[in-house]
């Protein structure tokens, strides 16, 4: 399973996963899951939304809400609590926030247009 996989599955049936839809549980799961991940066999897509979805997050707000957006900590759950405009709103964002990321990462836009470590297909 690649955290994509991971993602849409949570996405549809979230209780299988965790007690509470919430963005922090969301984050904490996710943290669990791409640290095992990292120590086992680690997809190609598991590696990049580890290691890039945080900045691609923060370009994101810059370039969509506030161009001055000052990160509020290194946990980009907090991020997402501090734009979504209600706790309702953080779990629906985060997802729709992720899509992005991946058609982002495999269209090669935005944070990946001109990223030296993708590698090309």
């Amino acid at each position: 399973m690649t955290i994509e996989q991971l993602l849409d599955a949570m996405k549809k049936r979230s209780g299988m996963f965790i007690i509470e839809e919430r963005i922090d549980y969301i984050y904490y799961l996710i943290s669990g899951y791409c640290g095992a991940k990292s120590y086992l066999e680690e997809d190609d897509i598991d590696r990049k939304f580890r290691c890039w979805f945080g900045k691609w997050l923060l370009q994101w707000i810059e370039e969509n809400i506030n161009s001055k957006y000052k990160p509020m900590s290194s946990y980009w759950y907090l991020d997402i609590k501090a734009i979504a405009g209600g706790e309702e709103k953080e779990v629906p964002l985060f997802y729709e926030l992720c899509e992005k990321f991946f058609d982002d990462y495999r269209n090669r836009r935005g944070y990946f247009e001109d990223f030296p470590l993708v590698k090309e297909e």
